[in-house]
């Protein structure tokens, strides 16, 4: 398993190689965006390349997009000259507190490869909404079909998920989670679950969680 120092440079080395292989958007993640308030402003956090950035704007919001990796900034400055575009730790934003309308936190989570780094992230994501906003907070499923022989059984697991693409040989550390998990996760930032629902993205079956949570005033 990479180290979880590695992390940073794994992310760093791939960014052109997932933007060259990860180009759909997710049906659930559109909907949430078509459903808040026009002109919202939105904060795509641990955006990578941007896709759902695209999204924010197409649904009429303002966008901030945000990844600690250079070459993924690198492609959203030159493809979404309307958004924010920040390099930065999602463990501690460089944004103001109460910046956004809403937020959405999509695939991003379950890459922080520490307990206390998804804490923080979590944390970080109720501070820059405003109260009354929404988060939407996507993770992979511990529950997915290809991960059900592995660890035990209704409890987290932590993987590694190679990458290969376009001449890699990478190693991505995630934390698959269970709907439990997710769910006291964000409570213990600060958040209410307002929604919660598992999707399928990648499998016929559901292979990802999604929780809707809401920053109380």
């Amino acid at each position: 398993m990479a180290a979880p120092r590695d992390q940073h440079r794994v992310w760093e080395a791939i960014a052109l190689s997932f933007d060259r292989s990860r180009t759909r958007r997710w049906p659930h993640v559109e909907a949430f965006l078509r459903s808040i308030p026009p002109r919202s402003r939105v904060l795509d956090l641990m955006a990578g390349n941007g896709r759902h950035t695209a999204s924010i704007l197409e649904a009429g919001h303002a966008a901030a997009w945000l990844d600690w990796s250079r070459p993924a900034a690198g492609i959203a400055a030159r493809r979404y000259p309307q958004a924010v575009v920040a390099v930065g730790d999602a463990t501690s934003l460089p944004f103001r507190d109460a910046a956004f309308d809403a937020v959405i936190l999509v695939a991003g989570l379950h890459s922080l490869p520490t307990a206390a780094g998804r804490a923080a992230c979590l944390r970080e994501l109720r501070r820059v909404l405003r109260p009354g906003g929404l988060a939407q907070v996507t993770v992979w499923s511990r529950d997915a079909p290809r991960f059900r022989g592995e660890g035990q059984e209704g409890e987290a697991l932590d993987v590694v998920i190679p990458w290969r693409s376009h001449g890699h040989d990478e190693e991505r550390h995630y934390h698959l989670y269970t709907p439990t998990a997710l769910r006291t996760e964000v409570e213990a930032a600060g958040l209410a679950v307002a929604d919660e629902a598992a999707v399928a993205i990648v499998s016929a079956e559901p292979d990802n969680l999604v929780a809707v949570a809401r920053k109380m005033a």
